[in-house]
């Protein structure tokens, strides 16, 4: 519930969301509009969109579902033009919309799905943030966070395809070749790179005692992350409490990504003999 007498940091902004249907994508319009923010929510799937929508308006916040497919210019132009005006004008942009992981493609070199995580990670980001890129800039303190991932960093063979994370990785150095084109414009540029998280919805990934008990030895906080902890990020790059931040990648892992390998599946290994003993 948005709370009037609360400090809002992002009061009286407007942000679009892609990829807001579910997920990540849903915790950050949730967070953003809690933190003061109207949101239009971008999305294919527009019953669940629409979901996130009332949620959103059903706490006092402002939100709108628009359904769009980015997979093309025109689609990136329209969504952009349809957010405009509902909105009023446009401060954040949030490109959160991504591909679904298909194992098919786990391990496979040609035919994988490149062209897929192409046009919808990279083509259409740039796409999104060149159309919208004059109503940020009159914004006077436009904001652009790209939703990477921990594996942009490191290779998860089993769990990604290799597209998946070329393109993340992709996504990171276009962050930061925004951040030099834009920065004159006075519109930053950030990412967030999310590694375990726990969908809010459905199948979690703690829910099986055999990755709890991994994520406690490997994962320093001790847990897995949740849809708010990347939202919290998103909100805070966004706000003026960053405004000399730009061309960054923020990590949100619980410092999983600073855990020498090693060790770390040792103590498992350790762990596991012990409890099995």
């Amino acid at each position: 519930m948005i709370n009037e007498k609360q400090i809002l940091p992002l009061k009286g902004m407007r942000a679009l969301v892609t990829g807001g249907a579910q997920g990540i994508g849903a915790g950050i319009c949730l967070g953003l509009a809690s933190a003061g923010a109207s949101v239009a929510i971008i999305d294919k799937k527009i019953e669940k969109t629409e979901r996130v929508a009332n949620e959103i308006t059903a706490n006092g916040g402002l939100a709108f579902a628009i359904s769009g497919d980015i997979i093309s210019k025109d689609g990136c132009h329209q969504v952009i033009a349809d957010s405009i005006k509902k909105l009023g004008g446009l401060d954040i942009l949030v490109n959160c919309a991504a591909p679904g992981r298909d194992r098919t493609m786990l391990g496979k070199l040609a035919d994988a799905d490149w062209d897929t995580h192409y046009q919808i990670v990279l083509n259409a980001a740039v796409t999104l943030i060149d159309a919208a890129s004059e109503d940020l800039r009159l914004s006077g303190h436009g904001a652009i966070v790209n939703i990477s991932s921990a594996t942009s960093m490191s290779i998860a063979i089993d769990q990604c395809s290799w597209p998946y994370h070329i393109s993340k990785a992709g996504l990171n150095h276009l962050t930061r070749w925004l951040a030099i084109r834009l920065g004159g414009l006075g519109i930053r540029v950030n990412a967030v790179a999310p590694a375990l998280v726990d969908r809010d919805t459905g199948p979690k990934l703690t829910d099986n005692s055999e990755h709890q008990a991994v994520i406690k030895e490997i994962v320093p906080l001790g847990r897995a992350g949740n849809a708010q902890d990347i939202a919290q990020a998103v909100v805070f790059l966004c706000s003026k409490q960053s405004s000399y931040i730009t061309g960054q990648i923020i990590t949100v892992d619980g410092g999983l990504g600073i855990n020498e390998v090693f060790g770390a599946s040792l103590r498992v290994f350790k762990s596991g003999r012990e409890n099995s003993s």
